[in-house]
């Protein structure tokens, strides 16, 4: 005959293995302060942890997102400024005597348009078919 499980017997058995954790938490504990000589306290206990409600995570998330969007405007800026020092400056010579003169503009050069005979092809013209001679006469 199979044996019936119901609820009961499970929730029983649960609180019985929560038990023993906890009876094997506080000899691991013992034995950790004998070993290394600190508090026999356990850090812990697994049922300590706190949840967190929906709200709170959604805060947490827009704080984390606007942290990042600052350390990629400061990255962003940062590698701006390595571009603008990057890039090659203007010399500018000053003479220290005298006053820079503004540069004069060349004489504009007339140029004449010489004429050239059109160029010679690199082929030559293949001569013309000669026609075939005539059949004597006979007379």
């Amino acid at each position: 005959m199979p044996q019936t499980v119901n609820a009961d017997i499970l929730a029983a058995a649960l609180v019985g293995y929560q038990e023993k954790i906890k009876e094997i938490t506080t000899q691991m504990a013992e034995l950790r302060q004998r070993l290394s000589g600190k508090s026999a306290t356990p850090a812990a206990a697994p049922d300590a942890k706190r949840g967190v409600s929906a709200g709170a995570r959604r805060r947490m998330a827009a704080a984390q997102k606007r942290r990042w969007a600052a350390v990629r405007k400061a990255k962003a800026a940062a590698a701006k400024e390595a571009r603008l020092a990057a890039a090659p400056k203007p010399v500018v010579k000053k003479s220290a005597t005298r006053k820079a003169k503004p540069k004069r503009q060349p004489a504009p050069v007339k140029r004449t348009v010489v004429k050239r005979p059109a160029a010679k092809s690199a082929r030559t013209p293949k001569p013309a078919p000669t026609p075939p001679p005539a059949p004597p006469v006979v007379a």
